[in-house]
C-alpha cells in the first residue's frame, strides 16, 4: 500500500512527471533504454509546431527540487470520517473536504479527477512577511541525496535545504513551495477549465512568470484587480496599496468565461414571421488602406440611394459579398421600418442564427476585468463571517460574492470547484449560495491543512484549535443559513477526509521479514483500518470519492467491490471463501470485477497462491481475464 510507493519515490528524478506523459503521447521519440532521441522530436514536433530559439523562464533556487517533488507520490492514507460522513446530510452528499497537506491532497486526487475539474479559485499564502508564510513541505533529504538526484554541487544542494527545511520565506522558497501544486492543479483542470489565483503585490510579478511556465503564456488570460479596501492613511510613500491581483489562466483554447448579459433587444416584423431579429453596427475598425475591398459606396438597390465609406471606418463586408448580404435579407437600410431611427445602413441579425451559433453561450457577454461593484472588499468577507459565527474566527476571508462571481463566468451545472487553501470555506459557501441562486448541481472539493489557531485567538479561545475546523463549521452555519433563506433543494452537506501519515516504525519491522512469513502479530490492516484501505485505493485506481463501495459477504469473508475492482484486504482467508468469491462471478451477470487487489501484510504465501490459482476459473464461466495484484 505505502512501502510500494517508498520503494517506487526513491528512484524519482526531476521532470520524471512530464518525462512520463512525453513518453504517452510520443513513445516513438524514445530508444529501448527510454531515453529521448531530441532529433526524432524535433521532427516529429516541426510537422505542427513553429520551433524557436527565443527561449525565457523563471529560474530560482529549489526550482529542481520542486519539480522532483513533484513527481514524488504521497505517502499518506485516506482516513474517512465515518461518524461524519453516515450523517443524513452527508452520507450523499457529492461535496469533498479534506483535512491535511495539499500537495498530499493533490497527489490522491490526481488519481481519481485528473482532467475534471472545472474552476480552481485559490487564495494561497501571499509571502508578505507578516503572514506566517514559511516553507514546511517534510521531505527528508540529507545533502549527499539531493546532489545525486538533482545533479548539483554541494553549495546549492546546502542551500536547498536551508530553504525547504529552514522555515525560509524568501522568493526562492515560496516559489519551491507554490511550483508542484501549481503544476497538479494544471493536470486536475478539465480542457476547458480555468484557475483563479489570488495574489498581493509581493509575489505577483514572480508567480504571473511562473504561471507562464506551467500553464503556457498563450494561456494566460487576465490578471483582474480586486479592490480590498479604501485608502488608508499611515503607509509608506503616501500611496495605499489597495488592490490584490487575481490571476487567470486556462488549461488550453477550449476555456471560456462569459456572464450574463443585457438581453439583446430583438425585433420581431411581419415580413419575418417567426423570425425575430436585431441590428448591428456595419462598419469596422478599419482604415482604407488596411481593407481597401471594404472600402465603396454603399447603394440601396430599392431607392438607389448611396451610402459612401468612411475612410477610418470601411463597411465589414465587401463589395464583392454586398449582393450575397443584401438577398439574405442581413442588409437594413434607413427608411426600411419606422420605429428604426437610423442615419446608415445596419446589419441584420436572426435570433435563430444567434442561438445556433453561441449554443449554451447564448444570451453571454464577455467578461471584463473590471470587477462588478457587488463584489464587495475584505471588510464584506469579515462581516459575513462575523454574522455566522458571532465572533471573527479567521482574518480577511474573501466576500462570497468575489468567489461566485469567478466561479459563475466559468462553471456550468454539476461543473467541480476545486480550492486548495480553502482557509475559512469561503468557496463552499460560495458554491452553495450559486447552487441555492441557479438551480444548479456544482459539486466543490476543499483542502485545508490541519493548521493551529494562535492562542488565545477568538478561534482558539471559541474551542477551534485548527483552520480546518473553522472551515467545517463554517460550512455547517452557512448550510443551515441559506437553507433557512432560500429553501433550495440542493447538496448541503460534505463528506470529510484527512490525510494520514503512515506508520514508518511499523513498516521498518515488517521490512525485517518476508511477506510469506508475516503472521497475525503484524496486521497492519487494523493499523490503518479498512475504510482507510479502501478509500486511499479506490482513489489511487481512479474512482471519485462518490463512488458506492458494496460489501460482497463471501461465506464470512468480507470482500470490497468498487466498480470493477474488488478489494481483499482482511487476512484468515480460505478454500470456502474463495469458492464463494467464484460463485458471485459464476451466478451474478452483473458481478463483473477484472481486478482483485490483495493487501500483501494481510496473507500468508499459500493463501495468495490460492486466491491467484483459484481466480483463473473466472474465466471458464465468464469470458473476462482477471488480474491480481498483490500492494504492501
Amino acid at each position: 500500500m505505502i512501502k510500494d510507493i517508498i520503494d517506487k519515490n526513491e528512484n524519482v528524478k526531476p521532470n520524471e512527471n512530464k518525462i512520463n506523459k512525453l513518453k504517452e503521447l510520443l513513445p516513438n521519440c524514445f530508444d529501448k533504454k527510454g531515453n529521448l532521441d531530441i532529433e526524432l522530436l524535433k521532427k516529429e514536433l516541426n510537422q505542427d509546431v513553429d520551433l524557436t530559439r527565443e527561449s525565457y523562464e523563471l529560474n530560482f533556487l529549489g526550482k529542481s527540487y520542486a519539480k522532483m517533488i513533484t513527481g514524488l507520490d504521497t505517502e499518506t492514507v485516506i482516513e474517512p470520517d465515518t461518524e461524519h460522513n453516515i450523517q443524513n446530510e452527508n452520507k450523499n452528499s457529492e461535496n469533498i473536504y479534506i483535512s491535511g497537506d495539499n500537495l498530499d491532497a493533490l497527489k490522491h486526487l490526481l488519481k481519481g479527477y485528473e482532467g475534471k475539474i472545472k474552476c480552481i479559485y485559490i487564495d494561497p499564502p501571499y509571502n508578505t512577511g507578516s503572514d506566517g508564510f514559511a516553507y514546511n513541505d517534510s521531505f527528508n533529504f540529507n545533502k549527499f541525496q539531493l546532489e545525486e538526484k538533482l545533479d548539483i554541487g554541494e553549495d546549492e544542494a546546502e542551500r536547498i535545504i536551508d530553504i525547504t527545511s529552514g522555515n525560509s520565506s524568501s522568493h526562492s522558497a515560496w516559489l519551491t513551495f507554490i511550483y508542484p501544486r501549481l503544476y497538479l492543479a494544471r493536470q486536475l483542470l478539465k480542457d476547458d477549465g480555468i484557475i483563479f489565483i489570488s495574489i498581493d503585490d509581493n509575489e505577483q510579478s514572480q508567480l504571473k512568470v511562473l504561471c507562464d511556465d506551467i500553464f503556457g503564456a498563450e494561456n494566460f488570460c487576465a490578471v483582474i484587480p480586486w479592490r480590498k479596501r479604501t485608502a488608508k492613511s499611515d503607509v509608506p510613500f503616501g500611496m495605499s496599496q489597495d488592490y490584490e491581483w487575481i490571476l487567470c489562466y486556462a488549461k488550453g483554447n477550449k476555456a471560456k468565461v462569459n456572464t450574463e448579459g443585457k438581453g439583446r433587444k430583438y425585433y420581431e416584423t411581419p415580413d419575418f414571421p417567426g423570425r425575430p431579429w436585431r441590428t448591428h453596427d456595419m462598419t469596422c475598425q478599419q482604415t482604407a488602406s488596411a481593407r481597401p475591398n471594404s472600402y465603396f459606396t454603399m447603394v440601396n438597390p430599392r431607392n438607389g440611394k448611396e451610402y459612401p465609406a468612411d475612410p477610418n471606418r470601411v463597411w465589414r463586408i465587401t463589395k464583392e459579398t454586398f449582393n450575397k448580404y443584401y438577398e439574405a435579407n442581413e442588409i437594413v437600410f434607413p427608411g426600411d421600418y419606422d420605429f428604426l431611427k437610423i442615419s446608415k445602413p445596419v446589419a441584420r441579425y436572426f435570433k435563430d442564427k444567434d442561438m445556433a451559433k453561441d449554443g449554451e453561450n447564448f444570451g453571454k457577454v464577455t467578461v471584463s476585468t473590471k470587477l462588478p461593484e457587488n463584489i464587495g472588499m475584505s471588510q464584506d468577507g469579515t462581516k459575513e463571517i462575523k454574522e455566522l459565527f458571532d465572533f471573527i474566527p479567521f482574518p480577511f476571508p474573501k466576500p462570497t460574492n468575489l468567489i461566485k462571481f469567478l466561479i459563475s463566468i466559468c462553471t456550468q451545472d454539476e461543473d467541480i470547484v476545486l480550492d486548495f487553501f480553502s482557509g475559512s470555506a469561503t468557496t463552499a459557501q460560495s458554491v452553495m449560495q450559486l447552487n441555492a441562486e441557479k438551480d444548479y448541481n456544482l459539486k466543490y472539493i476543499l483542502v485545508q491543512l490541519k493548521e493551529n489557531t494562535k492562542e488565545n485567538s477568538e478561534a482558539y479561545n471559541n474551542g477551534f484549535k485548527t483552520i480546518d475546523e473553522i472551515g467545517q463549521e463554517r460550512i455547517k452555519r452557512a448550510a443551515k443559513k441559506i437553507k433557512k433563506e432560500t429553501n433550495a433543494d440542493i447538496d448541503y452537506g460534505f463528506k470529510h477526509y484527512s490525510l494520514k501519515e503512515t506508520n514508518k516504525s511499523l513498516l521498518s519491522k515488517l521490512e525485517q521479514f518476508e511477506p510469506q512469513l508475516i503472521n497475525e502479530t503484524y496486521d497492519l490492516y487494523k493499523e490503518y483500518g479498512i475504510d482507510t484501505i479502501v478509500e486511499t485505493w479506490k482513489l489511487r485506481d481512479g474512482y471519485k470519492f462518490t463512488m458506492p463501495v458494496e460489501i460482497i459477504n463471501c461465506n464470512g469473508y468480507n470482500a470490497y467491490k468498487c466498480e470493477d475492482s474488488l478489494y481483499l484486504i482482511e487476512p484468515n482467508i480460505d478454500i470456502k471463501n474463495i469458492k464463494a468469491l467464484l460463485e458471485h462471478y459464476s451466478s451474478d451477470d452483473l458481478f463483473v470485477c477484472n481486478k482483485i487487489v490483495l493487501f500483501g501484510y494481510s496473507f500468508k504465501f499459500n493463501e495468495l497462491e490460492m486466491i491467484k490459482n483459484n481466480i483463473k476459473q473466472v474465466k471458464n464461466f465468464k469470458n473476462i481475464d482477471v488480474k491480481v495484484y498483490i500492494r504492501y
